[in-house]
């Protein structure tokens, strides 16, 4: 019982602490000063870490070990779904018409391989700044709760999903109506969390997660930032999660992963 309180009172204190961090980054960037950025993705490591050193928490269950010998087949997983869901959706696009290429393939494809490289450390280093919190927090304090899978994942989707807010409204990230963003968002990054806290779950570390974090912030920075393609409806088509394609693919991926195994823990 006495676990239990602690560890109920440390995830409030963590949502608390990685809000109050996201505000606070959120009014720094709209005031013009770019380090906002930096306090508002640093929350969940910095929560984190504090926690577990100075709130009973211990680092037993973070997943830091690599685990590559037991993992490796879920670390390949997590280095090739994003590329394949994202492939499947610019190809939904064209396909529709909706998403069109700035050139040939021939040509947009070093350009994008050069962005890649020059992208995937800075980005998948700040993947880890979140995924150390979510998925290496608040993920595993709920499984010593005894929470079940799926109420695990979308809880920590909602606390994740939200955290973005101040960060969105203080930049320009949000080009369609506000009142259609954030309740498809809400639902993308919810479906999300329930792939990527099954990935932490059978993987059994975080950095298959902090893997497939940096490779989405890779590829969705190169193709977004180096204008390789066109997007004419970002409701329906665009490659991140808030999309409709996006919303319906990855809902696919997070209900393989669910009932994959949990028809595999029930035989």
């Amino acid at each position: 019982m006495e676990q239990n309180y602690r560890i109920k009172r440390n995830i409030l204190i963590y949502i608390i602490g990685v809000y109050s961090l996201s505000i606070t980054g959120g009014l720094i960037t709209a005031g013009g000063n770019g380090a906002g950025g930096l306090v508002f993705i640093t929350g969940p490591i910095i929560m984190m870490v504090l926690l577990r050193l100075f709130g009973g928490d211990g680092w037993r269950d973070a997943g830091l070990k690599l685990n590559l010998k037991r993992s490796w087949g879920w670390y390949l997983f997590s280095l090739l779904l994003f590329p394949v869901i994202f492939t499947i959706i610019i190809s939904l696009g064209i396909i529709s018409g909706i998403t069109t290429l700035n050139g040939s393939p021939a040509s947009l494809l070093p350009l994008f391989l050069t962005g890649f490289v020059a992208q995937l450390i800075p980005r998948t280093f700040f993947a880890m700044f979140e995924e150390w919190g979510w998925r290496g927090y608040l993920e595993p304090r709920l499984v010593t709760l005894g929470i079940p899978d799926l109420k695990r994942h979308l809880f920590v989707g909602l606390i994740w999903a939200i955290w973005h807010f101040p960060f969105f409204l203080s930049t320009n990230y949000i080009d369609i109506d506000y009142r259609i963003f954030f309740p498809m968002f809400i639902i993308g990054v919810l479906i999300l969390a329930v792939v990527y806290g099954q990935i932490r779950k059978k993987s059994n570390t975080v950095w298959s997660v902090v893997l497939l974090h940096g490779i989405s912030n890779t590829i969705a920075w190169v193709v977004n930032d180096t204008n390789l393609i066109n997007i004419n409806n970002k409701v329906l088509a665009n490659i991140t999660p808030e999309s409709v394609f996006g919303i319906m693919l990855w809902g696919l991926v997070a209900w393989y992963l669910l009932t994959r195994f949990s028809k595999a823990s029930n035989q």
